[in-house]
C-alpha cells in the first residue's frame, strides 16, 4: 500500500459531503440566491463564504451535480413529484453554464438590451470544465486549473473570437508579453522528462529529457538532452526496444520512409500508427509501443493502438516528424513563437470569470480581467433578482417543450431540478449549451434522425488532480518541471503555469506552497476497441472510484516520482482537489474508425441544427473541445435564433 495521508475531515466535508449531502447544499444555495448580494454562509466550509473554488476534495462532476440527468437519461424517471410554477419569463434561457453558453448569454444581451436571461447549470459552479481550483496556504492565494487550461488553436480563430475577447477586455498581446513567465523553468533549471513506475517497469526511473512532448505544452520548459541512447541507457527497457526507441527518436531514414510513403500514394488516413512503425520502422518490440501508447492521450483520449498515421503526423508522433515536415502538416516554429502560454492563472475559469462579471457586475468591484484575478467574487449575486442577467447553479433541466406546435410556438417552457424539487421558467428563446448526449433527453420533441446524432458524440473523460505541496524543494531537486508516465496512473504531470497576472503572482520560492497538476485519461489495458466504447468503459470506471482510491495513487505516482530527492507524499501535500469529469472533452473524430466523417461532414452537424424556438451550442456541436470552438458555437446558436 502506498504511504499516504488519510482523507482529513475537510476533504471529507468539502468532497463526500458535498455529494450525498447535495440537498444541504441547493438548500444553502436558495437561501443565498434569496439574500443575493448578502454574504450568506456556507454550512459544509464551516462558516466561509459560499464560494466554491476553494472547495478541496472531490469535484468536477460532483456528487450531486449529475444524479438527476442519470435518472433521467438512464433510468427513464418521469415523475419527479409535481412541478412548481415559478412565474418567471425570460427572453432566453440557456442549459449550461460553460464558456459556450455564458457566451450565447453575453452575445443574445448584446444585441437585445434590457433583455432577460436565465442561465441554469447542474453544478456548483459555473464554467464547465473551466473550473478554478484555489487554495489558501502560507498566508496567500495559490490557484490552477481543474480541467480547461488555455486559449488554444489561435492562428485559426475566427474574427468573432478576437471581437469578444477585445470586447472583454481580455489582451492576448499580455500574455505573451508579460503574464506568462518564459524564463520561469529554465531559471529554476527544471526540463521535460518521463517518468516510468515500478508496478510496470521493475523500478521508479526517471529519463531526464523531453521525450514525452512536454515542452510545447509548458512554454519555457527545457528539452533536456537528444541524446536518446544515453537518455535510455539506464532505463528499466528492454535493449531492443532502447534501440527501437532510439531509432524513432532520431529519426535516422525518416526522409527514405517519408518517399517511400508518398511515392505509394499510402492512405494515411487508414494506415493505423502502430502498422506504420512495424512495416516501415521495423520495431515490434511490446515495450516500446508501451513506452508510446499514451502519448496522443492527452490530446484525443486514446492510445496510440486507436490512431491512424495522419493523426499521429498531426501530433509529431516519433517515427513520422519527417514524413509530416514533407507534407507540410509539421512546421518548424518561428523565432520568437510564444507557444502555448495564453493562461489564466485559473486556466479558462478566467475567461469565464471575465464574461460572468461582464454580465453581471454586482460579482465584483474589479473592473479588468487582471484585478478580476484577486478581487473577491460574490456568488451571492449570480441570480438576483433586479439581474438582467441571472445565473443559478444547481440545477438540473430535465425537459425542455415548445409551447405547442413547433413552427408556430411563441414561447418554450423549460422545467429543471433545484433543491430536490421540480421548477418551471417559460422563455421566448433557449439555447441548449449542455451536452449533446443528454439534449435528447431533455428535449425529446426533437427527430430521431438529430436525437440520433446528438447521441453520438461520447464525451471523453478525464481526471484533473490538482495538489496543493506544501514546498517544491523536492521538485526543483528533480529538475523535472512536467513528466510524460506512459504506464503510471496519472499520465501526465506539470507544475503549476508560470503567470503573474495583476496582483497574482506564480511561486518562486520552492520553499513556499505550490499547486501541481497530475492527469488521467482512463485508457483501457485491452487494444482495437473503437473510441466511443474506450470512453464509455473510462466513463464508467472513474465514476466507480472514490476520492480515498485517486488520492492513494496521487499518493504513490508522487512519491515513485520524486521520493529520491526527498518528497513525502504523508508529510508533503497539503490538499487535493479532485476534478472529475466522466463526461469530459467533446468527441473528435477518428479516421479509423469514423468512416469518413470529418469536421466538415460529421453527424455533429445534423446534430446542432435549430429546432424551431430552440437553438444547441457547446463545443460538442464544433466536434472539437478547444475553448474557442464552444465560444464561437455559442454565438452561432444566437444568430440562429435572431434568424428564425
Amino acid at each position: 500500500m502506498a504511504d499516504r495521508r488519510d482523507v482529513t475531515r475537510r476533504d471529507f466535508l468539502n468532497g463526500v459531503l458535498v455529494g450525498t449531502g447535495a440537498t444541504l447544499l441547493s438548500h444553502h444555495y436558495l437561501t443565498l440566491m434569496a439574500q443575493a448580494a448578502e454574504a450568506e454562509h456556507d454550512p459544509i466550509s464551516g462558516g466561509a463564504p459560499y464560494y466554491p473554488p476553494s472547495w478541496t476534495g472531490l469535484r468536477g462532476s460532483h456528487p450531486g451535480a449529475f444524479e438527476r440527468a442519470h435518472e433521467l437519461a438512464r433510468e427513464g424517471r418521469e415523475d419527479w413529484g409535481g412541478v412548481t410554477e415559478t412565474n418567471e419569463e425570460y427572453d432566453l434561457v440557456v442549459v449550461g453554464a460553460g464558456a459556450s453558453g455564458l457566451a450565447a448569454a453575453y452575445a443574445f444581451q448584446r444585441a437585445n438590451e434590457g433583455a432577460k436571461t436565465l442561465i441554469l447549470d447542474n453544478h456548483d459552479d459555473f464554467g464547465g470544465h473551466a473550473r478554478r481550483n484555489e487554495f489558501k496556504s502560507g498566508g496567500r492565494v495559490r490557484m490552477t486549473y481543474g480541467g480547461s487550461q488555455g486559449f488554444d488553436n489561435i492562428a485559426n480563430w475566427p474574427q468573432e473570437m478576437w471581437d469578444l475577447l477585445e470586447e472583454l477586455g481580455i489582451d492576448m498581446d499580455a500574455f505573451e508579453t508579460t503574464y506568462y513567465d518564459q524564463t520561469y523553468h529554465k531559471r529554476h533549471g527544471m526540463n521535460g522528462g518521463v517518468f516510468l513506475d515500478a508496478a510496470t517497469w521493475g523500478k521508479d526511473y526517471m529519463i531526464p529529457a523531453d521525450m514525452g512532448d512536454m515542452a510545447p505544452v509548458i512554454p519555457g520548459l527545457g528539452a533536456g538532452s537528444n541524446d536518446f541512447k544515453a537518455l535510455l541507457s539506464g532505463a528499466p527497457i528492454a535493449d531492443e526496444a532502447k534501440a527501437e526507441l532510439v531509432k524513432l527518436y532520431k529519426e535516422e531514414g525518416g526522409n527514405r520512409i517519408a518517399t517511400t510513403i508518398n511515392d505509394a500514394d499510402v492512405d494515411t488516413d487508414k494506415l493505423p500508427y502502430e502498422k506504420f512503425l512495424k512495416d516501415y520502422w521495423g520495431v515490434g518490440h511490446p515495450d516500446t509501443f508501451k513506452f508510446l501508447r499514451k502519448l496522443p492521450t492527452d490530446e484525443n483520449g486514446v492510445g496510440a493502438d486507436a490512431i491512424s498515421l495522419s493523426e499521429a503526423v498531426s501530433g509529431s508522433m516519433p517515427g513520422c516528424v519527417t514524413l509530416g515536415k514533407q507534407l507540410g502538416l509539421i512546421m518548424e516554429a518561428e523565432p520568437g513563437d510564444p507557444g502555448y502560454c495564453h493562461h489564466f492563472p485559473d486556466g479558462n475559469a478566467g475567461f469565464c470569470r471575465t464574461i460572468v462579471r461582464a454580465m453581471i457586475p454586482a460579482v465584483s468591484e474589479a473592473d479588468t480581467p487582471e484585478d478580476l484575478i484577486t478581487e473577491d467574487f460574490n456568488y451571492g449575486a449570480l441570480d438576483a433578482a433586479e439581474n438582467k442577467v441571472r445565473l443559478r447553479l444547481s440545477s438540473t433541466v430535465i425537459e425542455v417543450k415548445h409551447n405547442g406546435p413547433v413552427d408556430s410556438a411563441d414561447k418554450v417552457t423549460i422545467t429543471y431540478i433545484l433543491d430536490g424539487k421540480a421548477r418551471r421558467v417559460h422563455a421566448k428563446n433557449v439555447v441548449l449549451a449542455c451536452w449533446n448526449m443528454i439534449i435528447p433527453h431533455i428535449c425529446r420533441d426533437l427527430p430521431d434522425d438529430q436525437k440520433e446524432a446528438l447521441a453520438s458524440n461520447v464525451k471523453i473523460p478525464y481526471v484533473f488532480a490538482t495538489v496543493l505541496v506544501k514546498n517544491w524543494r523536492a521538485i526543483k531537486k528533480s529538475g523535472i518541471g512536467g513528466a510524460y508516465c506512459p504506464t503510471a496512473f496519472f499520465h501526465l504531470f506539470q507544475t503549476a503555469y508560470p503567470v503573474n497576472m495583476g496582483a497574482y503572482k506564480a511561486t518562486e520560492n520552492p520553499d513556499e506552497p505550490m499547486p501541481i497538476t497530475l492527469i488521467r485519461v482512463p485508457v483501457p489495458e485491452d487494444r482495437d476497441i473503437a473510441p466511443r466504447d474506450q470512453f464509455r468503459q473510462g466513463r464508467m470506471e472513474i465514476l466507480s472510484q472514490t476520492f480515498e482510491d485517486f488520492e492513494a495513487e496521487i499518493h504513490s505516482q508522487l512519491n515513485g516520482m520524486f521520493g529520491a530527492h526527498g518528497f513525502n507524499a504523508a508529510k508533503d501535500i497539503e490538499a487535493i482537489t479532485l476534478n472529475r469529469w466522466p463526461h469530459g472533452y467533446a468527441y473528435t473524430y477518428f479516421s479509423l474508425w469514423d468512416n469518413g466523417d470529418t469536421i466538415e461532414s460529421g453527424p455533429h452537424q445534423k446534430a446542432r441544427k435549430r429546432f424551431g424556438r430552440i437553438a444547441i451550442a457547446n463545443s460538442d456541436a464544433g466536434a472539437n473541445s478547444w475553448l474557442d470552438v464552444g465560444i464561437v458555437q455559442g454565438l452561432r446558436a444566437v444568430k440562429e435564433l435572431a434568424e428564425a
